[in-house]
């Protein structure tokens, strides 16, 4: 492993931080509002500079310490830099963002910039595939431009993109310093932050004058899993990792991108920056460009109807080591979907082969209708989903177990035949236990959980979980609707493109997102 260079040394600086996070979904149909931000993380000035210490929880509840953190202790290790703590702000993914919610996101850090006086530098966590309504421009391209008018044009900018990220010259042109997560599921939150602190400290220090190429490949889905220590990616991100070992080169990135946007120049991208050379930047990131085309055509793991999944669970012993995962494909909360999807429980209240079934669903004028209801007593029930989802209502006689609070508003639980069913106010994310415990559930006892997230879900039942079922229905996060859609040039899967460097300018031409285009693929997606 080369020497950790961490910038000590040269003058002191001033810097700050700040989070605007989200992933949308344009399919689906509820718009993400403000209240999803301030009632899941959005943390400010003092508060977000104890949140991002070794002993804070940043992400309370879910991940102590991620970007934020990392990037602090960069700092700290670097030596005579002072930290600003300006606001961070974080949802669950979902619909797009309406304009007035993006608006006080960005005017409240823009604020807060202009009150933290002179700065040599900043860093931004943010995610690179958000969309906010009525906008034509990818939303971190303008986060970007506010910033850099409240900054002036003398300090130095640093960012980093989650790994679906939809990369385009809007979030590359305006930025010294550029990360990327590295892993899938993302658990590297902490060091991509750390990565970030650590080139920005060097950049402002003249240790390492940044230089930057990506490249658009015409992409969407492939790989197989995508997850990153599994083939075919593991050889894909070992090869990055591998560039990074040369000191002229200061990062490498790979974006896998989240397909569930209206931008018209989605695809993955690759970028590469370079200690001022950007001849071998260039040179470097068509052949990671080379490296991961390769790999489309690789497959996603096989599909299951509901019932075809149903019944592989009841004939398989290894539940008893722990629930099989059910993945709802076509109902991804941590894609951006609500999480209204009945079809699971009309499959368990058909017959629900004896299995102990743990689902969970958004239905908001259901918690309404229970919310004064009689706690362990029966009643008639109809599940109807998301207002405006479109999903089968299901009618059942079922107890009402528990009423509670949880991070996704109020939840009740109803228990029929072997079924539980969690229902949320709020699109549910049930990625760590603990969901499940609020409700007296205990993870380990159950046959099946159907979750409603690809990865992230796996980190925290690593040791409880060892089968994963990938199942499709009828939602907002379907692949069918991401091969079927129409696309600016051909894009794998839906049709094969052959060679990514013909499609590489058109792409990323239209990063500026013209509004005709835009309007038009808004129209074919809906």
């Amino acid at each position: 492993m080369k020497r950790l260079a961490l910038g000590r040394g040269g003058r002191p600086l001033r810097i700050g931080y700040g989070r605007i996070f989200h992933e949308a979904n344009t399919f689906s149909p509820l718009p993400t509002e403000r209240e999803a931000f301030t009632e899941f993380h959005h943390v400010e000035g003092e508060a977000l500079a104890k949140a991002a210490t070794l002993r804070g929880s940043e992400i309370v509840g879910y991940m102590p310490h991620a970007e934020m953190t990392g990037f602090v202790q960069a700092c700290r290790l670097a030596g005579d830099v002072e930290t600003v703590p300006l606001a961070s702000s974080l949802a669950v993914p979902g619909g797009p963002l309406t304009r007035e919610v993006f608006d006080w996101l960005v005017d409240n850090l823009v604020d807060k910039i202009r009150a933290a006086g002179p700065m040599d530098g900043i860093y931004l966590a943010l995610h690179g595939s958000m969309e906010v309504l009525g906008e034509d421009e990818a939303p971190e391209a303008v986060i970007l431009r506010r910033v850099r008018e409240a900054l002036g044009e003398g300090p130095r900018i640093a960012v980093s993109y989650d790994l679906h990220a939809n990369l385009s010259a809007g979030l590359v042109d305006p930025v010294d310093v550029l990360i990327g997560y590295r892993t899938n599921p993302h658990w590297d939150l902490a060091p991509t932050g750390f990565r970030a602190g650590n080139r920005l400290v060097r950049t402002l220090r003249g240790q390492c004058r940044p230089v930057h190429a990506f490249r658009k490949l015409p992409v969407v889905l492939g790989g197989g899993t995508t997850i990153d220590f599994m083939k075919p990616m593991r050889a894909v991100f070992r090869a990055m990792k591998a560039l990074e070992k040369d000191p002229r080169v200061l990062s490498a990135s790979l974006f896998m991108v989240h397909p569930y946007t209206s931008a018209p120049d989605l695809g993955w991208a690759v970028h590469v920056s370079t200690d001022g050379d950007l001849a071998l930047a260039d040179d470097l990131a068509d052949q990671l460009a080379d490296r991961a085309f390769a790999v489309r055509k690789v497959p996603l793991p096989p599909m299951f109807t509901i019932d075809e999944a149903l019944d592989e669970v009841r004939g398989d012993m290894a539940r008893k080591l722990g629930p099989v995962t059910l993945i709802d494909v076509d109902d991804i909360v941590g894609t951006g979907a609500p999480g209204g999807n009945t079809r699971f429980i009309q499959a368990l209240a058909k017959d629900d082969r004896g299995l102990l079934s743990y689902v969970t669903l958004h239905d908001p004028r259901l918690v309404d209708e229970l919310w004064d209801a009689k706690i362990d007593a029966v009643h008639p029930v109809t599940f109807r989903g998301t207002p405006g989802y479109e999903q089968p209502p299901v009618e059942v006689e079922a107890t009402l177990v528990k009423k509670t609070t949880t991070d996704f508003g109020r939840t009740l639980r109803l228990d029929f035949g072997g079924t539980r069913v969690i229902v949320a106010e709020r699109p549910p994310l049930p990625i760590h236990p603990k969901f499940f415990k609020a409700v007296d559930l205990p993870v380990r006892t159950a046959d099946l959980i159907v979750q409603k997230n690809f990865f992230h879900y796996r980190l925290f039942y690593a040791t409880t979980s060892f089968r994963h079922l990938p199942v499709v229905s009828d939602g907002a996060s379907s692949l069918t609707r991401v091969r079927e859609r129409k696309y600016a040039v051909p894009t794998w899967p839906g049709q094969d493109p052959e060679s990514w460097r013909r499609y590489d300018p058109i792409l990323r031409g239209l990063t500026k997102r013209e509004p005709a285009r835009v309007a038009e693929h808004r129209e074919v997606l809906s």
